[in-house]
């Protein structure tokens, strides 16, 4: 080791690992400096051996520089600082100001400048120090000084040179990065670094170069003693290292990259050494535009005439630029190592590979070759590693055989990756254990292990094994584990797991499971299943309730979509593990079906006129069957139809079924007569798979029409609003006898009223009207239709004078229009009443499940009620869940509601919880028997039925459900 440089530091530490040392030295130091003065009572004090700086604390530099009280400035330091004292610098966000050392040390005392981090601002390593752009001042100048050292103060220069040594000896700078901005002169002689001539014994060890407008070390004719070892040189200009006429330069085990011209050039009457030293070219044009235009080119190595016979060159690893060469020896070109010793003799271990700085793989030639016996060789890397021996490389080298060629040493390829926990959830307490996943290529023997669980009360856990067992005790989330090998030349190697663990109170495991369902896919629905538990969900079996496959799934995140073959209400059950070996099941109800479509009315049947059917009565027993499926713009693959059934000239009492054709038909009614009678009544009914309605006559013969207002459809449609349905009444909106809605008047022959439904179904895409006539003075039929567009020619209510007749009526409203319906009377003068039932909303989610007309009630029998009449003023309560598979969470039904044998002329009203809305569904007099289709709020499995007046016999047949 040359006189006066400071030995290489202790191998087997990383860099961060001396940075934390000299942190605890310091505060060793502090605690030191306040146990000595608690003794100057008694005791001279000891003499001051550490000088702080820290620009960002509690500092002057009128004050002394303790640790208490640092300087704030470097200068002030440097211009107090005493033989054998430290200067400690600590890092800040901000750069110091440019700094002049003039002071000397000794041998034996030498003077320490050395870079600490800051504990306050993360992210910062070392201090800088920044010159200034104008000017002659660089960052550091040495001037005059001996036996002084730099380390871990990293400088940049603006324009001008970050670090000058002037007329000084004995001076060090170590484990630094430097680097200048700007654009120096392509002539100019002064480097990143520059060692004037009347300097000696300058060592530069363990630096970082970068951004070099001009050379990155410029050593001048006279200086002497210069040690360049272990440093990175990246080189954006001139080139690497200049010495002209210096004696005794030292280039060893550096790597230098990107040089315009040469990596190493000496000339004149210099003298020393090129070893070890990994060297490689630009790759740039001199006549590109880029940063090397204009600059020329020459030799990674170029040892001029004068200086050649004076230098030893070997073990380097040189490759040129396809601009340059690899070596200019005594002014003669050499393309290649094996030409280079041929004709000179020199650089006999020379390689002449593509390796660049610390990018070495493993196997590449420079590991293991180099010369360990070089001059100044160090035992560390740049990065304070050791020098090791690979064992998948042969040994070339000479002397330990160890050392690589470059800055950087290819240490044991061993790593650490995926740190885990298992488990990495649970309630506290919770037991994990703690792993990391382990490469060792060279079967490196006696690695241990260390394990931070990340809750500041398991560190460090250590164990032969890559892994250890844990047990977090305090509720926290996203703990961060961290994993630590040690090997046996004293590196580590490390690996963490951010966010890896969770400990969670302790707790049940709570299962459920959440349904939605939408108009466009009526027979979908979505699941999720957002159970709870402290253990994380580890097995989720769902069965759906149709006798499908279940599905399953791993946590509580997954939305499941599934498609129903029929429509209904399922039953989904979730059956739940968690980690904990728990078990439990959740359910819910989900109703699946159909979505409603309104049209404008179509008329697809009238066995007046031979529409749809034979041009003759239905006679007794007689059966109908009317195509609804594909007609009148109606789909072909509809599900139900909604549809206003009227009876008229019937020769006896009577009723009509209505089903689906191909099905076995039901008991129910869905139309009612008598003699000399016109019914209307809208029914909902299933559509055949032949896309058939059947209509059955029990006695008498009857004429029969039939107008479509709707449809129902589990199908996707892209050009139909298809909407679910919402019971929200009844509510009176119209009657003409008391100035509601319309003028106090009766609506005249050819009179139309435009009724303005009230804000709150604004959204509505259809809604749903019980309309009934009264006072008629001829016979005349009612329809209604939107409040817009032209009159269908269908009828909703037909009746002759003296009648009081109702009937379910869906309206389509204008979409984006008003919210407007039109009531038109064709003869006559009569009374009209409407009260809203309920509307249609694609916002409503409510699919409708048609179900085979099943009887709810029939006060006759006993059906469902007590065999008894319904007296006045008397409420019936109806179950309907239960009835035709409807389940207790059904919202609406769709009820056939039918009054006869009154023995006063009454009314019946349908509707859910609460007291009676003051609406009517269906009018009767005595001796009548009529039926109205109801759309009624389901209360807790029931709906109300209230008779005004007298006694009357009720029965009721559900035709579907919404839910």
């Amino acid at each position: 080791m040359r006189a006066g440089v400071p030995p290489p530091r202790p191998g087997g530490q990383t860099y961060m690992s001396r940075r934390h040392s000299r942190v605890a030295a310091a505060t060793f130091a502090l605690l030191a400096g306040t146990i000595g003065t608690t003794a100057a009572a008694h005791a001279t004090a000891p003499p001051v051996t550490d000088l702080y700086v820290n620009g960002a604390g509690n500092c002057s530099d009128a004050g002394s520089g303790t640790l208490v009280s640092p300087f704030c400035t470097i200068q002030a330091a440097a211009n107090a600082v005493e033989p054998g004292q430290t200067v400690h610098i600590a890092a800040t966000l901000a750069a110091y100001a440019p700094f002049t050392m003039s002071r000397s040390g000794t041998a034996d005392a030498p003077i320490t400048f050395v870079g600490e981090p800051s504990a306050n601002y993360a992210g910062v390593t070392e201090p800088l120090v920044k010159g200034v752009p104008t000017g002659s001042s660089v960052a550091i100048t040495v001037s005059g000084a001996q036996y002084v050292s730099f380390a871990d103060i990293s400088a940049v220069g603006l324009n001008r040179s970050a670090l000058q040594v002037l007329g000084s000896s004995h001076i060090s700078y170590d484990q630094a990065t430097i680097y200048s901005t700007g654009e120096l002169p392509v002539t100019t002689s002064s480097g990143t670094a520059l060692i004037d001539g009347a300097s000696s014994d300058v060592t530069l060890s363990k630096d970082r170069f970068t951004q070099n407008p001009g050379w990155a070390i410029d050593a001048q004719p006279g200086a002497s003693g210069l040690v360049i070892t272990d440093d990175d040189l990246e080189v954006s200009g001139l080139g690497g290292i200049e010495a002209d006429d210096v004696s005794g330069v030292t280039v060893t085990a550096d790597s230098i990259s990107g040089a315009c011209g040469s990596a190493v050039d000496i000339t004149g009457a210099s003298s020393g050494s090129i070893e070890n030293v990994v060297a490689e070219g630009s790759g740039e044009s001199p006549d590109s535009s880029g940063f090397c235009k204009g600059r020329g080119t020459s030799a990674e190595i170029n040892v001029d005439a004068q200086a050649a016979p004076n230098v030893q060159s070997d073990y380097n690893d040189v490759h040129a630029d396809p601009y340059g060469s690899d070596y200019v020896w005594a002014g003669d070109a050499y393309a290649s190592p094996a030409t280079f010793t041929a004709a000179t003799g020199q650089g006999v271990h020379d390689l002449g590979g593509d390796v660049s700085g610390n990018l070495v793989q493993e196997g590449a030639p420079t590991i293991d070759s180099g010369d360990a016996n070089a001059p100044d060789e160090p035992a560390t890397d740049l990065q304070g590693n050791p020098r090791v021996d690979d064992p998948l490389v042969a040994n070339t080298g000479t002397g330990d055989g160890y050392v690589d060629r470059g800055a950087f040493e290819f240490e044991n390829p061993l790593t650490l990756s995926d740190v885990s926990a298992t488990p990495d959830e649970g309630p506290a307490p919770l037991k994990t254990t703690l792993t990391t996943v382990v490469s060792n290529p060279w079967n490196t023997q006696g690695v241990t292990y260390g394990f931070n669980p990340g809750d500041d009360a398991g560190w460090p856990l250590n164990s032969a094994e890559p892994s250890a067992t844990w047990t977090y005790a305090t509720i926290g989330h996203a703990y961060t584990v961290a994993a630590t090998a040690y090997l046996p030349d004293g590196t580590t190697r490390t690996a963490t797991a951010y966010n890896a663990v969770n400990v969670n109170a302790p707790g049940p495991l709570v299962p459920a499971v959440t349904d939605s369902t939408s108009d466009m896919q009526p027979d979908s629905a979505s699941f999720s299943f957002p159970s709870t538990s402290p253990w994380p969900i580890t097995n989720n079996v769902v069965n759906y309730g149709d006798k499908s496959p279940t599905a399953q799934f791993a946590g509580n995140e997954t939305e499941l979509n599934h498609t129903y073959a029929a429509p209904g209400s399922y039953t989904v059950t979730d059956t739940v593990t968690d980690a904990g070996g728990r078990t439990e099941t959740a359910t819910a109800q989900v109703t699946v079906g159909l979505a409603f479509v309104g049209i404008t009315p179509q008329r697809v049947l009238d066995t007046r006129y031979g529409t749809g059917a034979a041009k003759k009565p239905v006679g007794p027993a007689g059966l109908v069957r009317v195509k609804v499926a594909g007609v009148e713009g109606i789909p072909s693959n509809v599900s139900a139809v909604t549809m206003n059934v009227t009876d008229t000239g019937a020769t006896a009492n009577g009723y009509v079924t209505a089903y689906a054709d191909g099905s076995t038909r039901p008991k129910a009614s869905a139309l009612n007569f008598g003699p000399g009678q016109t019914n209307p009544n809208l029914i909902t009914v299933p559509v055949g798979q032949d896309g058939y309605v059947d209509l059955w006559n029990s006695a008498g013969d009857v004429e029969l029409f039939a107008d479509v207002q709707g449809y129902y459809t589990s199908q996707d449609s892209a050009s139909a609003v298809q909407s679910g349905f919402t019971a929200s009444g009844p509510t009176r909106v119209l009657d003409t006898r008391y100035g509601t809605g319309a003028a106090k008047k009766p609506v005249g022959p050819g009179g139309v009223i435009t009724l303005t439904l009230p804000p709150s179904y604004a959204a509505a895409d259809d809604v749903v009207l019980n309309v009934t006539e009264t006072g008629a003075t001829a016979s005349s039929y009612v329809t209604v239709y939107p409040g817009t567009g032209a009159r269908p020619t269908a009828s909703n209510l037909n009746f002759a004078p003296g009648q009081t007749t109702s009937n379910l009526v869906v309206v389509p409203l204008a979409p984006g229009g008003p919210t407007t319906v039109r009531l038109y009377n064709s003869a006559g003068s009569v009374n009209l009443i409407a009260d809203v039932q309920g509307y249609y909303s694609n916002d409503a989610d409510s699919p409708y499940v048609p179900i085979s007309p099943t009887r709810a009630v029939d006060t006759r029998y006993g059906t469902g009620a007590p065999k008894k009449p319904l007296g006045p003023g008397a409420d019936l309560r109806v179950k309907v869940a239960g009835v035709g598979g409807i389940p207790v969470g059904a919202t609406s039904v769709l009820v056939n509601i039918t009054g006869t044998e009154a023995t006063a002329s009454t009314y019946l009203t349908a509707f859910g919880a609460g007291t009676a809305p003051g609406t009517s569904n269906i009018d009767l007099v005595p001796g009548q028997t009529r039926p109205v289709l109801a759309a009624v709020p389901v209360d807790n499995g029931y709906i109300t039925i209230q008779n005004a007046h007298g006694d009357i016999e009720v029965f009721a047949d559900i035709e579907g459900y919404s839910g």
